[in-house]
Order: structure tokens, then C-alpha cells, then sequence
């Protein structure tokens, strides 16, 4: 490469990468390369800009303060602020709500609510969450407002028999439905928690999460685990539009629609998924578990996905309940739920020890990756603004990257048709870094992991092709426009030096391919062949024209001669019969070159 010839670099990355403890390989789509002019001078910067496609297994911060041992809260978000529930009532806890800075996982306020189970959801300023003690003390449990950047309680209103599960709401009220004992559905002023009107249902249980669309409450109830109903309640008025018995009871399960008036409700105590008629409630179809279900379900592109606590996850079509795929993650999936975003499915398993945080394809249920964290993680994942945010049972809160996200999808897992899907959130990212100098005609580019984790198989592409060498001038590759490395180690770095025409080269130009008798090439022969003595003739080439320390000529691995000024040669001259190596090596500044060839010699 001359000096002063324009050139055009393309440099892109792909990656296939796993976490340091498991090996579940994932593949990165590459966008079209970003081109990048430079002139060959010293003081010529080359940047690289490489997006990607994440899937969101960097982990940037775990908060050891805000759990529980058994979280079932899921995280809710707005403005670099995420807000989790805690609660006591199965072990140890601090039955609080926190407020945690989502860039250093550092808690901003914290506030008495006692137990929290399904999370809190946030309006303006204003956060909302409900407590419940599961039925022990349904006498000291409340729905609460705080304001979401102080942590001032605005209000709280008592709810016999508490709320286990999150709510919804409008421009005025709040909806949600009361967990244990005489049910009931309510309807809260959000200023100031007065009870606008409530509908007694007469069942004893609903630990499930209800459902807000087009001016209707949707609510499942129970008694005696094989009786239910689903009921539709006009969310002005407060009155029952239609209800529908359920072939068993609901528990921790949430309603899901999907637009085209089909509902989607799992039922836990006879393993079933089902879709009802939005306007009836007449079931359309169901379908049989594995096991029951404690998780809610999500919806996406015409599919619906349910997780049982068998550890399977579910993928239906949402018009015909057709099976599309199934997926077993674990022993056991709890609360935790299926979330949705960019292609993919984010879900955690109950599994204590073997606990971890799970990826999958959304389209074919394949595992992308896996995140042990020693813990079983009840609770289900939050996406939004380029953040996987979820608690654990091990008393972490944990937040991943998952690329650069958008939008102002601020409840999460608690849109008002609980779909459980996020249009932002991974978005492209630089998930390998590269940064690249120019140097008379060497180019040096350091290729940087910025993973906790280490990615395999990173590949880099040129517009032309190169000599690639090591920083101490090993030669990886040569005369090629891809350099594919095997390994490079979490946070750690590689730096490249690539050149159009090798650092150093050396070449065995004699003899060729003929026969020589007493030196002197004879005729052409399919081979070379020597009778005689025979001289070995090299031509070192070295991208900065300078002196090169030595050639060494080996003949069969043992060396003969070294010389250190150009022309190289040696004159063979030792009475041999058969066929040798003939090898030379050049060396300059640790750096060197190999060439050679095999002959014949007679004599």
C-alpha cells in the first residue's frame, strides 16, 4: 500500500457467544458494514461503528437489598427509575417497595406497604401497589400511592382481604380485585382512594390478574379449586355485563387479549390453557398442560405463550389453540412469566440453586441462553428502555442490557391487555468494539470484549484483501479480507495488525521446479532435482524496507547456515540421495517468516 493511496475499510463483526458457565451458543445478525475513508497517514484515526442484534445476557448490575427470599414482585419502570415490591409472608422479607437508580442499582427511597406480590405500576408521578398476607391478616392490608420520586405516601385505602395481584387503571380510577375471603372487584379514585363502586363476586379467592379493555374490568374467581368464573364488569357503572364458569380455579394467572375478541386465561388446578369469546365469554378452545400454571400468560403476532410449573413454556396460535412449540427450561417455572421483546422470550425458573434467567427464540422455542444465578427467580422480567429488569429469591434485583431500547412503554408486564410484549428495548447495540490507527501503511486495530462473558467465533470482514498478524507480528492470516478469532475472554482485548502486503515475507526462488545437475537448472521437471551441489536462493520482502535481522536455512529441520545480508543464499553441497525439506526462516524484531519446498538430491 502506498503512502497517500485512498483506500476504503470495511471492517464488520460477528460473534457467536455463551456466558462463562453455560454453554448454550447464540448467533449475532450483522447490519450492512459501515464504510470508512481514510487516507494511509500517521496521524489518521480509523472508527468503527458495528451494530448488532443483543440478547441481553450482559449483566450490569445486581441490588443485594431489595429482595426477598421469595419474590414474586415484578419490576416496573419510567424515567431511569425501576420500583419493586417485597414482601414476608413466605420467609424473610421487608414487606416495602423500593425505588432503585437503574444505572448504578444504588436504592433512591424505600417505604412500609407490608407484602407486595405482583408489583407495582406507576401513572405520572404517582406509583400504586397493593399488599396482601395471602388471607392471615386480612384486616392490615391496603392499597397504597406514593409519589414515585420521594417516596411520600399520598394515600392508602384499607382492602379486606388485600390485593395479591397488580391493577389496572384509566384516566380516573384505579382497578383491581380483592385476594382472599368475601371477593370483590373494586374501582379506586386515584386522587385520593375513595371507593368509587365495588361488585361482590361471593367467591373466596382471586389471586389472579385482572384485565382493562374498552371500558370493561375483567376478573377470574374461585371456591374449592374446581369451581370458577370469569367475570366481565362495566368499568363505569360497575356492573356485570356477562360471566362464565371456569372448568377449575385460577391461581396467579392473569387475562390476556389479543384484539381480535378472544381472551386467554390458564387455569392452575386442571392444567389448562384456554380462549374465551371477548363478547360472550363463550370458550373457544383449551388445552392440557403439562402441569398447572402459576405464570401469566403473554401475547404476540398471533401467538400466545404460557409457562407450567414442570418447567415447560408454551407457544399456541391464539385462533385455533394449535400447539406450535414447547420448550422444558427447568424443573419448575413459578410466577415468572413469559416477556416479550425483539424476537425473543425472556422467562426465569424456579429451580433454587439451579435458578436461572433464560432466553428463547420466540419463533421456534430454541434456548439462546442461560443465566445461573444460584437462585430460583419467582418473579417474571420487565423490559423496557434497553433493560431487562427482574428480582430473584436470592434477595438480588438484577438489570441486564439488552441493547438500546425506545419508547415510553412504562409498565412492563402490566399493559392494560396484559400481552407481556415490548415494541422497543432490543434495538441494535456494539456488543464487540473495534478502534483502528493508521501507520504509513500498517493498520492496527484493537477488538475489544466489552461482555462479562466471553465471545467465540468474532470474525472480522475487509473490503480487500490482507495480511493479519498478531501486536508481536505472528502472522494469522494471509492474503484473505476475514480473520475469524476462535476466542476473546470477557472485558478483555485483542489488537490486530493488517497490512495489504505481508510485515515480512520470505520466498525460496531457487531452486524451482526442474532438474539441476552441478547447479545449473538443465531442464523443467515435475519436481526440483539436484545432482550435485545445489545453491538455495531466498528473497525476504519486509513492508518497512529495512534491514532484517537473519535468514536461517534448515535442511530437514536441522540447521545449516544463517545469513544476515541480503541476497540470502546457501550452496548445499553435502553428498545426499532422496528427498529433503528444504526451510528458510527470516526473522526481524521477533517477528518472522517461513518458506520451503521439498527437493531431490542425488550426490
Amino acid at each position: 500500500m502506498k503512502k497517500n493511496q485512498k483506500m476504503i475499510l470495511f471492517i464488520c463483526v460477528t460473534c457467536l457467544c455463551s456466558t462463562t458457565i453455560q454453554a448454550y451458543p447464540i448467533s449475532m445478525k450483522i447490519s450492512q458494514p459501515s464504510p470508512l475513508f481514510f487516507d494511509v497517514h500517521p496521524e489518521t484515526d480509523v472508527e468503527l461503528n458495528i451494530p448488532g442484534i443483543a440478547y441481553g445476557h450482559e449483566l450490569l448490575w445486581k441490588a443485594n437489598t431489595t429482595g426477598t427470599n421469595y419474590e414474586e414482585s415484578a419490576v416496573t419502570y419510567a424515567d431511569d427509575i425501576a420500583y419493586i415490591g417485597s414482601c414476608a409472608t413466605h420467609g424473610d422479607g421487608h414487606d416495602k417497595i423500593f425505588a432503585v437508580d437503574t444505572t448504578t442499582g444504588e436504592i433512591i427511597w424505600s417505604n412500609d406497604t407490608g407484602p407486595g406480590y405482583v408489583g407495582p405500576v406507576i401513572d405520572g408521578d404517582v406509583v400504586y401497589i397493593g399488599s396482601c398476607t395471602h388471607g392471615y391478616y386480612p384486616d392490615i392490608e391496603y392499597m397504597y400511592a406514593f409519589n414515585r420520586f420521594t417516596g411520600e405516601q399520598l394515600w392508602k385505602t384499607p382492602i379486606y382481604g388485600g390485593i395479591a395481584e397488580s391493577v389496572q387503571y384509566d384516566e380516573e380510577k384505579l382497578y383491581f380485585c380483592s385476594g382472599f375471603y368475601n371477593t370483590k372487584m373494586y374501582a379506586l379514585n386515584k386522587d385520593d382512594g375513595s371507593i368509587n363502586w365495588t361488585f361482590p363476586t361471593g367467591f373466596y379467592v382471586c389471586p389472579n390478574k385482572p384485565m382493562l379493555k374498552d371500558n370493561a374490568v375483567y376478573g377470574a374467581f374461585w371456591d374449592n379449586y374446581d369451581i370458577g368464573k370469569l367475570y366481565k364488569i362495566n368499568a363505569t357503572t360497575g356492573q356485570q355485563i356477562w360471566n362464565v364458569s371456569l372448568s377449575a380455579g385460577p391461581w396467579d394467572n392473569s387475562i390476556t387479549a389479543d384484539g381480535q375478541g378472544r381472551l386467554f386465561l390458564a387455569i392452575y388446578y386442571d392444567s389448562s390453557m384456554n380462549a374465551y369469546r371477548e363478547d360472550t365469554g363463550q370458550l373457544l378452545w383449551s388445552y392440557t398442560l403439562h402441569a398447572g400454571s402459576l405464570s401469566f400468560n403473554a401475547y404476540h403476532n398471533g401467538r400466545v405463550f404460557i409457562a407450567d410449573t414442570l418447567g415447560y413454556v408454551y407457544a399456541f396460535n391464539a385462533s385455533t389453540g394449535h400447539l406450535i412449540w414447547e420448550t422444558n427450561i427447568g424443573g419448575s417455572c413459578d410466577i415468572s412469566s413469559p416477556t416479550l421483546s425483539g424476537g425473543l422470550l425472556f422467562i426465569g425458573t424456579r429451580d433454587f440453586a439451579d435458578g436461572a434467567f433464560y432466553a428463547l427464540n420466540e419463533t421456534t422455542g430454541s434456548i439462546l441462553w442461560r443465566y445461573p444465578i444460584g437462585a430460583s427467580v419467582t418473579a417474571p422480567p420487565s423490559i423496557v428502555d434497553g433493560l431487562l429488569l427482574c428480582g430473584s429469591d436470592g434477595w438480588n434485583m438484577y438489570a441486564f442490557d439488552v441493547g438500546l431500547g425506545g419508547g415510553e412503554w412504562l409498565l412492563h408486564r402490566y399493559d392494560h391487555w396484559n400481552t407481556a410484549y415490548s415494541p422497543v428495548g432490543l434495538e441494535t447495540w456494539q456488543q464487540i468494539r473495534t478502534e483502528c490507527t493508521v501507520n504509513q501503511s500498517l493498520i492496527t486495530c484493537v477488538v475489544s470484549n466489552t461482555y462479562d462473558h466471553e465471545a467465540k467465533n468474532v470474525s472480522l470482514h475487509l473490503s480487500f484483501p490482507a495480511y493479519w498478524y498478531t501486536d508481536t507480528g505472528e502472522l494469522l492470516k494471509a492474503n484473505s479480507d476475514i480473520l475469524t478469532l476462535d476466542s476473546l475472554a470477557a472485558e478483555t482485548s485483542q489488537t490486530l495488525l493488517i497490512s495489504q502486503e505481508p510485515l515480512l515475507d520470505i520466498q525460496i526462488i531457487k531452486p524451482d521446479r526442474g532438474l539441476y545437475i552441478a547447479n545449473r537448472l538443465i531442464l523443467p521437471f515435475f519436481v526440483p532435482f539436484a545432482i550435485g551441489s545445489l545453491e538455495i536462493q531466498a528473497v525476504v520482502t519486509e513492508i518497512n524496507r529495512s534491514q532484517i535481522d537473519r535468514v536461517e536455512f534448515y535442511i530437514d529441520d536441522e540447521l545449516q547456515t544463517i545469513d544476515t545480508e541480503a541476497p540470502y543464499s546457501w550452496v548445499w553441497s553435502q553428498r545426499s540421495f532422496g528427498a529433503h525439506m528444504i526451510k528458510v526462516l527470516a526473522y526481524k524484531n521477533n517477528k518472522n517468516a517461513i518458506d520451503e519446498i521439498k527437493v531431490w538430491k542425488i550426490l
